[in-house]
């Protein structure tokens, strides 16, 4: 037998799985469940329902409970909406649009001139509303539907926002389940059934879907090295810098120079045609108001009110007996600055590593962007949509099956949970959704330092197969 034989017969004899190349392997996971139906333990219902559904049925199923259990029912829900006159927090883009189209830019940042413009435009019949603390170029951006009748308005962002969302979550679909519609799909499937995506995001016409937007072309342009353009694409986060509290400081660790560049190019064309626009006067009376946004948003306006629909470390600890005492922000701090230093040194010795390591430090830098941070909605977390498909690739891509069948089981939960997490939140104070976040980003963490230690599976048997044939070779006789 030649060397060439020695190794194949090796690698074979060593992992069965490979015996038919590296698609057929099975996995830990499905392995056990194997056996377990060897042993009668788990049987599918043959007599009562049939064959077992292949994965063509089940993402048919999922899509025909989507559209009967979802679609319909949230297009009666809209419908109401529509006809009541409640259409969430649309109220304040479209308001910011009617500032920067009848007045001057130093009074887009006026409170009072915007709670006005906003209860002309919808009153609310509790509270008041919130300030907009938005840059001026989303004033600009919406300035055209402020010119068109409110509802019509509504409709024309709920068809963007939606465009937007698909936009980033194929994006990330398509670098996850190349050539596989089937899983591509299954996974639109769940993210479209994401309740602060429906809920929180589309149904209350909110931003959220820009951000799931960016950051899926940003990821899918940095694959296809076009790095400068990926940061063109980050720099529309912009729109909200809490979201972007994490995805800079990874940019320099990570020593993603390219895209950094293109960050600071796209922002300074946003600052640029703002200027333009608005005049440079708008810069400082912004810069004023977002000093006193936290004071006024507390004394004033919602936020204060809804502590339960943020699902940030910070916003939890407000719930928990004694959070915010001395000891309990010692606690809080304490565990920040730990996660931040373990995410920072993963992130530096990530720079260099293959796809599934850098598949996963972007979803783990998502994660605790949601978590680490001073203000995170619920309609920010459909962020989440994207760290969970880059998590669920670079396991795929590493062929960790056994922990891919535990982390989808946490994806689901987390899907689960986000249907009752906010009426649980708003009556005993517990955000549960933080809590799996968490646990998310220590798992996402983990797996990401295991992944930089780890040689690819083929790789992996190939070199033991080489270590045994040499060994062969050198025997006597």
């Amino acid at each position: 037998m030649n060397s060439d034989e020695t190794i194949e017969a090796t690698v074979t004899l060593e992992n069965p799985k490979y015996s038919y190349g590296i698609g057929a392997a099975t996995g830990r996971g499905a392995a056990f469940c194997m056996a377990l139906r060897k042993k009668g333990l788990i049987r599918w219902p043959d007599r009562l329902l049939g064959p077992r559904p292949g994965l063509k049925e089940v993402t048919l199923v999922c899509w025909c409970l989507f559209v009967s259990c979802l679609v319909v029912p949230i297009s009666v829900a809209l419908w109401f909406h529509w006809r009541t006159g409640s259409l969430g927090d649309f109220v304040y883009f479209y308001g910011i649009g009617h500032l920067a189209n009848e007045h001057s830019p130093a009074k887009l940042y006026d409170y009072g001139l915007q709670l006005k413009i906003f209860n002309q435009i919808e009153p609310l019949q509790e509270g008041t509303w919130g300030p907009s603390p938005y840059p001026p170029f989303v004033a600009l951006f919406f300035s055209p539907f402020a010119r068109v009748p409110f509802r019509l308005a509504y409709i024309l962002w709920l068809g963007i926002s939606l465009a937007l969302y698909l936009v980033g979550v194929m994006a990330t679909i398509k670098g996850t389940f190349p050539k596989e519609r089937l899983k591509g799909s299954l996974a639109l499937c769940f993210a479209l059934a994401y309740p602060p995506f429906l809920m929180n995001t589309l149904m209350n016409g909110q931003l959220a879907s820009v951000a799931v937007c960016c950051t899926g072309l940003a990821i899918a342009l940095e694959r296809r090295s076009k790095p400068i353009v990926s940061g063109l694409a980050l720099s529309v986060l912009t729109y909200k810098p809490t979201l972007l509290i994490l995805l800079l400081p990874m940019l320099l660790l990570t020593r993603r120079l390219k895209t950094l560049v293109g960050f600071v190019t796209g922002t300074a064309i946003l600052v640029l045609v703002s200027t333009v626009s608005m005049g440079d006067q708008v810069w400082p009376v912004y810069a004023h108001f977002l000093r006193l946004f936290g004071q006024v948003s507390r004394t004033e306006g919602r936020t204060a009110l809804l502590r339960w629909q943020f699902v940030d470390l910070n916003s939890l600890s407000y719930a928990v007996p004694r959070g915010r005492s001395g000891l309990g922000l010692t606690i809080l701090i304490g565990v920040a600055i730990m996660a931040l230093l373990w995410l920072a040194i993963l992130l530096w010795k990530s720079s260099a590593g293959s796809k599934p390591v850098q598949s996963l430090a972007w979803a783990t830098v998502i994660t605790w962007t949601l978590v680490l941070n001073v203000y995170v909605p619920i309609y920010d977390s459909i962020l989440l949509t994207v760290a969970l498909l880059l998590t669920l690739g670079a396991l795929r891509d590493l062929e960790w099956n056994h922990a891919g069948g535990w982390f989808i089981s946490l994806a689901v939960l987390i899907i689960a949970v986000s249907w009752i997490t906010e009426p649980i939140a708003k009556s005993h104070g517990i955000q549960l959704l933080t809590i799996l976040l968490f646990a998310l980003g220590l798992w996402q963490a983990a797996q990401l330092q295991r992944a930089m230690q780890f040689r690819t599976p083929f790789n992996g048997v190939v070199q033991s197969a080489v270590e045994r044939n040499n060994h062969l070779e050198n025997l006597p006789g």
